[in-house]
């Protein structure tokens, strides 16, 4: 790799199928930036080295963000070679199967804590009923609402002796402390998606004519009073999901009723196929764009495996600031917006 001095900064000369191209020295930090993130989900893979893994609480739904995270989990399957030996959603669980599993691996996200409580309750009876083998929860940000609700959760993590919490930033850290002896600070499963581009094809960070995607959330953990400096309208992920998709979606969610009608592991490859072609479009979506307002997490993440310049914007719950604090803080091409912004 060869590098020129322009205008006070480096450049860089990367192989394209036309040649070579010259990329400035931020795009390619970008890239390596990435790739440290990636491969710190090696260590995971130290967790299932030689181990039949069962992957449990695939996220049936349509928030693109936990497709993302879904994805990315099962790309870093392909690149360890990790054996999977069985894969299901939270519920109709087949003990049997997972009898015959190792190690038992949690989707990570934002559910752990009392937010989502369905998640969290059949987390908790899946470390309850099987204190005798391996569970690790994958990149997780921890938020309880209530006192009460932490310390009964505390109190069921702490009695697995073999229990492995992976968490996206600081704050969950130490709200884990006392859940279990085995905590670690891990990025978000999704960079396991890495690289969806090439460093080429970073944005520039001061682009001739800004089109701005204005994703903002209509949920829980939408925040209140957010001035940000633009007035156009918002997107969020149901704005992706077709009428088609919502069709498939009542389905699947029948057949997952009635497993003697498409067996666990059948409905498991459709759901797959399903996220994958809602990602797709995404993905499609995102890149109509060079610089992207967000308030959530995975638009946070996306926009950054896509090389978007990026206008922060916190969480209900300071998710996204405190991810970005850990991982992220020294792009260039992030920004912190809001009334809360530094």
């Amino acid at each position: 790799m060869s590098q020129e001095r322009n205008s006070k900064r480096y450049e860089f000369l990367i192989m394209d199928k036309g040649g070579f191209v010259m990329v400035q020295e931020y795009k390619q930090d970008w890239y390596t930036h990435l790739d440290e993130l990636k491969s710190m989900h090696k260590d995971i893979a130290a967790l299932c080295e030689g181990k039949k893994v069962a992957f449990l609480d695939l996220p049936f739904h349509y928030n693109v963000g936990d497709l993302l995270i879904y994805l990315g989990t099962e790309q870093f399957f392909k690149d360890y070679s990790i054996d999977v030996a069985y894969r299901a959603f939270c519920k109709s669980i087949n003990h049997k199967r997972l009898q015959t599993c190792d190690v038992i691996l949690f989707q990570g996200g934002g559910h752990f804590g009392d937010i989502y409580p369905a998640h969290q309750l059949f987390r908790e009876e899946i470390i309850s009923r099987y204190p005798n083998k391996r569970i690790v929860m994958l990149p997780a940000t921890i938020h309880f609402a209530s006192e009460q609700a932490l310390e009964k959760s505390k109190a069921i993590h702490a009695q697995h002796k073999d229990l492995h919490l992976l968490l996206r930033d600081k704050k969950s850290e130490k709200l884990a402390e006392g859940f279990s002896e085995n905590i670690s600070l891990m990025p978000d499963m999704a960079h396991s998606l890495h690289p969806l581009i090439e460093a080429c094809e970073v944005e520039d960070k001061e682009p001739s004519c800004s089109k701005i995607l204005n994703m903002r959330r209509i949920d829980v953990e939408a925040k209140a009073g957010r001035e940000i400096g633009i007035r156009k309208k918002g997107f969020d992920w149901d704005s992706i999901v077709s009428s088609w998709d919502q069709i498939l979606y009542q389905l699947t969610h029948m057949a997952e009723r009635f497993p003697w009608f498409i067996p666990n592991e059948k409905l498991v490859k459709l759901w797959l196929r399903q996220s994958n072609s809602l990602v797709f479009r995404s993905i499609f979506y995102f890149n109509s764009f060079n610089l992207v307002y967000t308030d959530r997490m995975h638009g946070l993440i996306l926009s950054y495996l896509l090389g978007k310049n990026i206008k922060l914007i916190d969480n209900s719950y300071g998710k996204n600031y405190s991810y970005y604090e850990l991982w992220l803080k020294d792009s260039p091409l992030i920004e912190l917006v809001g009334n809360e912004s530094k």
